[in-house]
Formats: structure tokens, C-alpha cells, sequence
């Protein structure tokens, strides 16, 4: 039985390091940021190369005149295209484009447009060929994408099957002749493995379709070949022990031993590399005569010869006749250096089945070392010349005994000491140097962090913050262009933006401004329409920050944000609840069926599990759980802080709230909590946006809802989440109710959402927190007010943005601390300017009301009562879950 879990707990560790996961390869490249430079775009033609040329072809950006237009109008044939050349193989998993909105303006975008991809080896007379890449989903006799509706919304693509590729370029597409332009962003990570293409025998597609139907190379019918392209082996998607095909696609291929007992499949990489080891994802299903291969012999070529494979790798597997479980095998090629790799796999029953081969390589550096007659000639020389050394030594030393004894005691003596003293003062001078040199590095990086997280100074003089290094999109000293036709796209884009510069500038000598990255901004957003409402309160004047009974602000004495198990960590004001008498279920150990690790925090673990309930039918069903387990060398005050973090949660008893399903066998260092597998963000990213802004907005009032009777609740407990967010809203796939958890945290795919800041070095998810939990780490319920407001931007952008995307983290806290200076205007008035823009599905009542929660005074902020209360009354007539009106 011990064998059984611990190969049951080992499968799942194996899956998560040796093989890709589209999850957590989701990462934008860099068109938006600018990691992507202007020198690795590329265009078929433009308009005008000054205004919609490459540099204004990147997504969520107003640059130049807003987009890339081609120069010539679009048709049905693909002849326009902008290239991107990420210099490396990279895993494409999601595009996104978007029209050219140009602060209104632009009116063009594209309607479809078809993805070409190279690899950058496949080239025949010197010319690159290009592969039209096919979505599963779509109609198979069809390359075209559905792209815009709009100018101004990002559509996300998914691309299914991913792409590994060098360079990918967009070709718009029309069925009528029109203008178009377009602004792109891709997503993905590096290709590490480093394969270029693969070649094989085509799987068994006349069998529950086990062939590979992704592949982009060429099929040899009359040989049943697969050449010169990558397939379902490399697109990071595994298997699971089922083999029928799920939502029409088999992640299985698979061949039988009729024709033979081997198959075959060579690699080829995309330079000489050192390879380290090989992960084969096959399957073990001996009932159906489908079985692990019996032996691979693993071979190794600089050059595509056959006859120069060598150093063969043979490598014996163990027949299972016991598990029916799908699993990566393991084989290790002892740093092998080649460019091309042959596998030959053989039988050990009727079928083998496999999903996925991953490689762990890197680039050789090739450096020729001696041979071994010049390493041996080269001893040689050495011995002997250290032989002559050492007789010459002797000879000296006879020769001097004749000199005078005094002379000579004297001039080793000195000798030596000047030496002595020359090589100490060398070392202390280095060591010093290099002391030095730390200490400088170290006290610029801690003053340039403290001055992001010192607390502001209520005197002017002391305020000292340089206007923000943010990188500009466009030429400032460049002429102004007038429109050359109706299209109006080669303006360029002068009035460079800031989301924080204010909208109702205040003429007063005594009015002291903070620095802003421009001014004369006609729209906060481009990407959004232009909000014809924007709230920039003016509120009379308060100090900078009040003190509160209901705000946390003894430093030393709160927790921080990140919990023992990596997850946030809820914490109550009301310290009453420690002398209430609690109840917990214990749930039995042989109930739980681990699916996989999570997340990981400093002393504990997070694990998606199976529970095995009684229904109401009383039938045995599994429901998803998640599990938080207290590593086994957690000391006493962890265990401590652990089981109070589970006490707190225990008392949790709402539709809207994930609840503690009980203990683990009256373990206090295991726990089981509600779970559900998607998460609010995620559904929302899957949602297209309705062009009916009533219906988009009652079904957006209504999720809303649920997630302010949540907060609700729990600050009728006096209970403090601090980290909430879309991430953080889990939806029943059922009912679709919402209900808060604490968990994102812990999640690898929602790492860039957090940041560490202060001198505590607290994980923080700095786009979603009150200005105050940032620079005095200072937590309350009017600070999960704030990250509400912050939530309902999410929910009415469809989650299609980041909150503050123009700026990167350090930039977003630099701005805020350049807020919190903010002068007594001579009106008593001061300008409250933390307010995200108006999004086009919102109406002026709720955006009102979320610049309430993003008020600079805590106690001016309402409470989650009263918004509730606003959200309930503005959703009437909605058809809202009954939970929701308590």
C-alpha cells in the first residue's frame, strides 16, 4: 500500500518537471513591453514607416498613428504581413491583436487574419519556407482566424496546437477589399528542447485516430513517412491512461507491431547541442495489449548520415503488469553532443502508445581540446623544465655558501620582506576595493527601494521623486503630419499618455504638481473607449492617513501576507475569535485522491486532490478539493501558525466563501478546503465580449453581487482578506456562483501578479492594494474595499487588461508615492488621482461608485454594506442567485 501512494505522489512530481505545461506558458514576449526591439519586426509594406510603420504595430500601446497599416488595401489573398523574429525557438501558446484605436480616431482594423511560422531549417534554395498554420477548432479546410470587431478590445487566440517557431508573421485577410491595420501581441515562453523536427512513421489513424494530426512537415504516403516537421510530440500536451478521443482530438499516437518490431523517430536540433537526458510520455495499458516499450536504443550524429550514428545509449525497461497508469520515462544520455538523435523503440506487446518527448540540452560550446600525445609532450616539457629549475636552485645554492654570511642573511632577508609586504598590500587593496565596491551596490538598492516605501513627508522640501524613466513611443520632435486620406492613420500619436495625469489640471502658484509622464492626455486608455465620465474627486481636505480601530497599523504585530503554505493569509481584527470553540470534521486519508502539487510556500505545500463523498442519491461521487499540508520539519511556531490560519477559516459558513472541509485523520498540519477549478479571471478570458452592453453588464452586475455578499460576510466576521482579486474568485461550473478563496498566491501561472516591497519584504499584489498596505503595510477592511474596486475593473474589462498596464511595478509604486505628496490646494481641496479609467461596459453610477473605494482617506471609503446594498438595488430585476439577497 506504501509503494502505491508513494508511485502515486511520484507520477504527478515527474509530470510537472520533466514536461511542458501550457498553464505556465502564457507569458506576454514583449510587443507590448518593448522586450520585443523595433530591429525584430518586420513589414511587408506601410502607409507611412514614420507613423504606422513597425514601431506602431504593438498591442496596447498608442504609438505614432496608432497601428501598422499596409500600404495596400487587403483581399481574400494573403500578400500584406508583419513579421516578428523572437531570435530563438519559442513556444507560442495565445496571440492577441487589436485595431488601430488612436484615441479614437482609427477606424480600421482586421477581421481574420492567417498565422505563417518558420523554424528557421527548413530552407530549400536558399529561400525560408513558411508553414500556414491550421486551429484544431476551425473547419480543417480553412487557415483563417477570426480576429476584431472593433478598434479598440485585444482578442486572444489560443492556438491549438501551439507553435514552436522562430519568426511568426500575420497576414490580414478579407473576404471584401478593405483598410485595415493591426497592433499584435504574442504569448509563450522559450523552447528550450531545442528540436526543430522530428521524423517517423505515421501513427495508426485508421485506429482511434492514433495518428499525429498536428504535424506541420510533410507526409510520404507511399512510405506512410512524417518528415521535416514537429506534431503532437513537442506541443507539451501529455496523455492521460484514457484513449478516446476527447473533444476531437486524441493526444495519443500510436502504432502496432504488424509491420514491425521497432518503430523509429529522428530528431533534429537546431545546433550541436550537449544533451542530457530524454523523457518518453507513453502509456500502460496491459489489458488492452498496450504496453511501455521493451528496450530504446538512443543513438547520436553531428551530421543527417545514417551511417555516422554512434555511441549508442541502450536502455532496458522492466515490463508493469500490475499499474495502468500513463507516466514519462526517464532515460539518461550522459551529456552526449550531437545535432541529430535517433530513437529506436521496440515492442513489448501488440501497441505503444506515447504523447510527448522532451529533451534536456543546451548549446555546446565547442572547444577543441589537445590530443593526447600533445598533453603528454606538454607534461613532459614541463617535468623537465621544472627538473632544470630545480638543479639550477641547487647550483645557486652552492655557489652562494662561498659569499659572506652576513651579506647574504641580509639580502634574502630583505628580498623577502619587500616581497611580503608588496603581496599583502595587494590583497588588503583588493579586498578593500572589492568591499567597497559591494557596499556601493548594495546601499543603491536599498535607497532606491526605501524611497519607494518610506512613508510621505509632510514638508515639501523633502520631496524628491525624478520623473519616471518610462520609455516613449514616439518621436516628440518629429513633425506633425496631416492626414494623406480618409483614413486618417498617419497622424502621429503627440499627446504622450499617463493613466494618473490629471484630467482637470488646477492653475495655482501654490499648487506644488507631482511629476507626470506628460500631459494634454485626450484618453487615460486606448485600448478601451474613450470614458466620457471620469471621476477625479475633489473631497475636502483630510491628513494623509488617519488612524482607525478598524485598521491594523502595529506592524510588528501583523502576519505577513504570504501564509505558511505559499497562499494569502486572512487575518481578523476582532482578536475575540480565539476564545471560541471550534468544531472540525476529520476526513480519512484513504478519501483523498492526489491529483497533482500547486504551489509551494516557505513550510508547506498546496495540492489539487480528489475527495470521495456520499450524494444526496447516496452514490459515491468525487469532488475537487485542495489540500494545504504542513511540511514535516515545520517547527512548533509554524505548526502554531498554521493551525490558527485553520481555525480562522473553520468558522467560514457562506455560498460565497470556500469553506474548510475538515482535517486530515486529526492531523493539525493537513487540511481540506472547497475548490473549483476555474477561476474568475480565467472564465472571464474565455468569455467573448458582447456587442449588447445591457446583457454584458446585468451578467457582470450579477457576479459583482456575489462577490460583495462574500466580502460582506466576511467583514461581518471583521475578517480581512488583503490579496482580492479575479484570481482569487473561483466559479461553480453548475450554478456559476462565485465563491473567495485564498489560493492564487500559491498558483505559478499568477507569480507576476505579486511583488516583494518594504523592508519586510512582503509579497504584495501591488496593482490590486490600497496605497497604504504598500508603503506601511497597513491592512483593513477599507483596504479589501479598494482591491474591490480594483475587481470590478476586471470584471467590466472582461479581465482583457492588467490594472495600471502602461506601468511596470516599480513605476506604479513610484507613482503612487508621488500621489501621496499631493499639496493643500488654496481651495482646501486636493485632488484624489488613484482612479483607474472608466471601462466601456460600465455604467456612471458603478464607476462612481468604485472611485468611492479607491479613495485616498480609508475612512472615507464605503463599507462593503453599503455596497452590497448599491449593487443589490442596482441589479434589480436581474436574475440573481437567492443567496445573494441575504
Amino acid at each position: 500500500m506504501n509503494i502505491f501512494l508513494f508511485i502515486l505522489l511520484l507520477i504527478p512530481t515527474i509530470y510537472s518537471l520533466e514536461l511542458k505545461k501550457l498553464s505556465i506558458c502564457q507569458t506576454a514576449l514583449g510587443m507590448q513591453s518593448g522586450s520585443i526591439p523595433d530591429s525584430a519586426i518586420l513589414v511587408s509594406s506601410s502607409s507611412d514607416s514614420n507613423t504606422v510603420g513597425t514601431k506602431a504595430s504593438r498591442a496596447r500601446t498608442e504609438q505614432y498613428g496608432g497601428a501598422w497599416c499596409p500600404l495596400n488595401k487587403i483581399t481574400s489573398i494573403p500578400n500584406e504581413w508583419l513579421e516578428i523574429d523572437f531570435g530563438n525557438l519559442t513556444y507560442l501558446t495565445q496571440v492577441e491583436t487589436q485595431g488601430r484605436f488612436d484615441n479614437g480616431r482609427g477606424k480600421e482594423y482586421a477581421d481574420y487574419y492567417i498565422l505563417m511560422y518558420t523554424r528557421g531549417e527548413n530552407i530549400k534554395q536558399n529561400e525560408t519556407i513558411w508553414i500556414e498554420y491550421k486551429l484544431k477548432s476551425e473547419n480543417t479546410n480553412s487557415t483563417w482566424i477570426r480576429a476584431n470587431q472593433n478598434t479598440y478590445i485585444g482578442e486572444i487566440r489560443h492556438l491549438n496546437p501551439p507553435i514552436v517557431a522562430k519568426r511568426l508573421r500575420f497576414y490580414p485577410v478579407s473576404k471584401q477589399i478593405r483598410t485595415v491595420c493591426m497592433r499584435v501581441e504574442v504569448y509563450g515562453c522559450l523552447f528550450s528542447d531545442g528540436i526543430v523536427s522530428y521524423s517517423m512513421p505515421q501513427g495508426r489513424s485508421d485506429i482511434n485516430s492514433f495518428g499525429d494530426d498536428t504535424y506541420d512537415g510533410e507526409y510520404i504516403r507511399s512510405t506512410n513517412m512524417l518528415t521535416n516537421g514537429l506534431g503532437q510530440l513537442s506541443d507539451g500536451i501529455t496523455g492521460t491512461e484514457e484513449i478516446s478521443i476527447i473533444d476531437g482530438h486524441q493526444p495519443w499516437i500510436g502504432w502496432s507491431n504488424e509491420t514491425n518490431s521497432y518503430i523509429t523517430i529522428k530528431f533534429q536540433f537546431d545546433s550541436i547541442r550537449q544533451i542530457n537526458r530524454v523523457t518518453i510520455h507513453t502509456n500502460n495499458l496491459f489489458s488492452k495489449e498496450i504496453l511501455i516499450f521493451k528496450t530504446a536504443v538512443v543513438s547520436f550524429s553531428k551530421t543527417d548520415d545514417e551511417k555516422s550514428y554512434s555511441n549508442a545509449i541502450i536502455y532496458e525497461h522492466t515490463r508493469d503488469d500490475i499499474f495502468e497508469i500513463a507516466r514519462p520515462i526517464l532515460i539518461e544520455l550522459n551529456n552526449h553532443v550531437a545535432k541529430f538523435v535517433r530513437l529506436d523503440l521496440y515492442f513489448d506487446s501488440k501497441w505503444l502508445l506515447i504523447s510527448e518527448i522532451t529533451f534536456d540540452s543546451q548549446i555546446y560550446n565547442e572547444k577543441r581540446e589537445p590530443n593526447i600525445e600533445i598533453k603528454d609532450k606538454i607534461l613532459k616539457k614541463s617535468f623537465n623544465i621544472g627538473h632544470d629549475l630545480r638543479k639550477h636552485y641547487r647550483d645557486m645554492q652552492l655557489t652562494t655558501t662561498s659569499m659572506n654570511s652576513s651579506r647574504k642573511m641580509s639580502s634574502v632577508i630583505t628580498i623577502e620582506l619587500s616581497l611580503a609586504f608588496f603581496i599583502g598590500a595587494l590583497l588588503v587593496i583588493s579586498i578593500l576595493v572589492i568591499v567597497s565596491l559591494l557596499w556601493i551596490l548594495q546601499r543603491r538598492k536599498k535607497l532606491k527601494f526605501q524611497k519607494l516605501t518610506e512613508k510621505p513627508c509632510n514638508n515639501s522640501s523633502c520631496y524628491a521623486y525624478p520623473t519616471l524613466p518610462i520609455r516613449e513611443f514616439h518621436d516628440l520632435n518629429g513633425p506633425i503630419m496631416s492626414a494623406m486620406d480618409d483614413r486618417e492613420y498617419t497622424v502621429p500619436d503627440i499627446n504622450f499618455y499617463s493613466t494618473f495625469s490629471p484630467q482637470h489640471p488646477i492653475s495655482s502658484p501654490h499648487l506644488i504638481r507631482a511629476p507626470t509622464l506628460n500631459s494634454n492626455m485626450m484618453s487615460p486608455y486606448p485600448t478601451l473607449k474613450p470614458a466620457i465620465h471620469c471621476c477625479v474627486h475633489q473631497q475636502q481636505y483630510q491628513p494623509l492617513y488617519q488612524s482607525s480601530p478598524m485598521i491594523l497599523s502595529a506592524i510588528e504585530d501583523i502576519p505577513p501576507i504570504e501564509a505558511i503554505c505559499g497562499n494569502n493569509l486572512m487575518i481578523t481584527i476582532n482578536r475575540m475569535v480565539d476564545n471560541r470553540q471550534i468544531s472540525i470534521k476529520e476526513i480519512n486519508s484513504d478519501d483523498l485522491i492526489f491529483i497533482e502539487n500547486i504551489g509551494h510556500g516557505l513550510f508547506g505545500s498546496i495540492y489539487l486532490t480528489e475527495l470521495k463523498i456520499i450524494n444526496n442519491d447516496n452514490k459515491m461521487e468525487k469532488k475537487s478539493v485542495i489540500v494545504k499540508s504542513l511540511n514535516d520539519n515545520a517547527d512548533e511556531k509554524h505548526r502554531a501558525s498554521f493551525w490558527k490560519e485553520i481555525e480562522l477559516l473553520s468558522m467560514l459558513k457562506n455560498s460565497n466563501v470556500c469553506s474548510l472541509f475538515g482535517i486530515l485523520n486529526s492531523q493539525r498540519t493537513v487540511a481540506v478546503f472547497e475548490y473549483y477549478s476555474l477561476d474568475l479571471y480565467q472564465y472571464l478570458r474565455q468569455q467573448s465580449i458582447p456587442m449588447d452592453n445591457y446583457s454584458a453588464s446585468s451578467f457582470l452586475l450579477s457576479l459583482a453581487c456575489q462577490i460583495a455578499s462574500g466580502m460582506k460576510y466576511l467583514s461581518s466576521l471583521q475578517i480581512v482578506h488583503r490579496d482580492l482579486a479575479a484570481r482569487n474568485c473561483l466559479i461553480s461550473p453548475t450554478d456559476y456562483q462565485v465563491h473567495l478563496t485564498d489560493i492564487a498566491m500559491a498558483k505559478t501561472e499568477y507569480v507576476n501578479d505579486y511583488a516583494r516591497v518594504g523592508q519586510l519584504q512582503s509579497r504584495i499584489a501591488i496593482r490590486w492594494s490600497a496605497w497604504e498596505s504598500i508603503f506601511f503595510n497597513e491592512f483593513s477592511l477599507k483596504s479589501d474595499v479598494w482591491s474591490f474596486g480594483v475587481t470590478l475593473y476586471e470584471l467590466f474589462t472582461y479581465s482583457r487588461q492588467r490594472p495600471y498596464h502602461t506601468l511596470t511595478n516599480e513605476q506604479l509604486v513610484q507613482q503612487f508615492a508621488v500621489l501621496t505628496h499631493a499639496e493643500l490646494s488654496p481651495s482646501g481641496f486636493t485632488i484624489n488621482n488613484f482612479h483607474l479609467p472608466q471601462p466601456e461596459l460600465c455604467s456612471k453610477e458603478i464607476y462612481d461608485m468604485m472611485c468611492e473605494c479607491w479613495q485616498r482617506d480609508a475612512l472615507h471609503r464605503p463599507s462593503f454594506a453599503d455596497i452590497h446594498a448599491f449593487l443589490l438595488r442596482k441589479a434589480a430585476g436581474s436574475n440573481l442567485p437567492t443567496s445573494l439577497e441575504s
